[in-house]
């Protein structure tokens, strides 16, 4: 069974992926994909744990395919992995 991960993660990390990427990313790409870096997925991680207060491994946020994937492994599930 699918984890169900809550609307309000998710529009906040999709607001934080267009904060830190800029707001040209495309959510459904990569964090490198969309010129981040490990700097940048620092700065992202640190930023979700201020606004949703959910822990994000650096390393995640790198090798995720888009938002959604990275919503679906903070809530136990790796779509696109």
């Amino acid at each position: 069974m699918k984890p169900v991960v809550p609307d309000a993660f998710v529009e906040g990390v999709k607001g934080l992926w267009l904060e830190v990427l800029g707001e040209g990313a495309d959510l459904n790409s990569g964090f490198l994909e969309n010129g981040g870096d490990s700097f940048r997925a620092v700065l992202f991680t640190a930023r979700a744990f201020e606004v949703t207060g959910q822990e994000i491994d650096y390393l995640d946020v790198l090798e995720a395919t888009g938002v959604e994937a990275l919503c679906a492994l903070v809530a136990g599930s790796a779509p696109g992995r």
